[in-house]
């Protein structure tokens, strides 16, 4: 985590300020990271943490990271390095796209393609469908095989892509060698599993990313939609949806955009901001690993309020994910506690692996068959047995 003194300069982004609208804000769980402590000595520590942890997943599913330990600064630089990319000429994002210019082209059977919803490179405005025949305002570049130093430095990129490599690599490894190995040693810990059970569904073979733990990152930029557009999506920029691999983690931002669909009373809310945090969510694996004991919660992008309006809205994100061969069913853990509550893989549940799930569900995300429907609700369907979208709150 050495910053550069000779770094190139860019512009900051420009956050907005935190609104004064009165809005139903969630109250989230906090995790703070700096309470961890190694080794025996620490166990009370990592148990109390644990039940922070374990009373945040188990209830929303979504929760403010604290004590990272990431440096501020190197997270502001990441951030402006993502708007120069973010900002580069159309034709250089078409030139470097990650899959098809809108959804519909990406096949959702190709197994070979990540397209452009996962795939190295670009995705432009208009890629997804939304209700009535709109198309989305978003932009991002998302990263791949960043663990893996040899197939990472040889993939193709836009020059200031490739410029940069070293500040992405430098905090996706932070975040998995640092804080998903931390996470992980918490989750045994609530879970009653061996130590270094789930670490062992994190690992990494560097440049064999067929036998690795690892994800994607994104930088990702939404540009505000226009008035009829939004009229047409009920102000809603990016539709409810749950991730689909092990923990998100997205850079805290003040625009008032990110909506959880709340666990208790089934409404949409607000999730805050706090600084220098991290906002993490459980997503669909784990939640099949512990028998939805931990909720991968349907979320979504709207509209901010009037006084933060007309701003663009900019997040760095890491989607990590688990080894791709591990079977997502509460029997890979044989946890005491799972059993305890009488939890077990349901009988619709087939079985699918972390990588099957995320090739399936992922690139079905945004498509007008799914999508062209009233409400924000998407048009049903199942996976092996299992609902993509699970929107628990309306009894489903």
């Amino acid at each position: 985590m050495t910053i550069s003194l000779d770094r190139p300069a860019y512009p900051p982004f420009e956050h907005v300020k935190p609104t004064e609208a009165d809005l139903p804000f969630i109250k989230l769980g906090v995790v703070d990271l700096s309470r961890y402590v190694e080794g025996p000595e620490g166990l009370a520590s990592r148990q109390a943490l644990a039940a922070d942890l374990e009373d945040a997943v188990s209830k929303q599913g979504f929760f403010f990271l604290e004590g990272h330990g990431y440096p501020q600064e190197q997270l502001e630089y990441l951030q402006a390095i993502s708007q120069a990319i973010l900002d580069l000429p159309l034709d250089q994002k078409t030139e470097y796209s990650a899959g098809a210019q809108v959804s519909e082209d990406d096949a959702v059977t190709d197994t070979s393609k990540f397209g452009a919803e996962r795939g190295t490179g670009f995705k432009v405005r208009g890629y997804w469908g939304m209700q009535h025949g709109v198309r989305d305002q978003i932009e991002h570049y998302n990263w791949r095989n960043l663990l893996h130093p040899t197939i990472c430095d040889g993939q193709t990129y836009p020059p200031l892509v490739r410029q940069h490599l070293p500040e992405v690599v430098d905090y996706i490894s932070y975040l998995h060698y640092d804080v998903i190995r931390k996470l992980s040693s918490l989750f045994d810990i609530i879970l009653e599993v061996p130590e270094g059970t789930f670490w062992s569904l994190c690992k990494v073979t560097p440049d064999v990313p067929d036998d690795s733990a690892g994800g994607f990152a994104r930088a990702m930029l939404y540009n505000p939609m226009p008035e009829e557009d939004e009229k047409k999506t009920a102000n809603t920029w990016l539709r409810g949806h749950s991730d689909a691999s092990f923990l998100t983690f997205i850079t805290s931002q003040p625009m008032a955009s990110l909506q959880v669909r709340d666990y208790k009373d089934g409404q949409w809310k607000w999730v805050g901001y706090r600084e220098n945090a991290l906002v993490v969510n459980v997503a669909d694996c784990l939640e099949f690993l512990s028998g939805s004991y931990f909720k991968s919660t349907i979320h979504r992008v709207v509209s901010p309020p009037d006084d933060q309006k007309g701003h663009r809205r900019l997040g760095f994100i890491y989607f990590s994910a688990f080894k791709p061969h591990v079977v997502v069913d509460p029997s890979t853990l044989k946890s005491p506690k799972l059993d305890r509550l009488g939890i077990t893989k349901p009988a619709s549940w087939d079985r699918i692996t972390a990588r099957e799930w995320e090739d399936r569900k992922v690139k079905t995300f945004g498509k007008k068959a799914i999508n062209a429907n009233e409400g924000d609700e998407p048009i049903p369907f199942y996976i092996n047995g299992r609902a993509a979208e699970r929107w628990h709150q309306l009894g489903k």
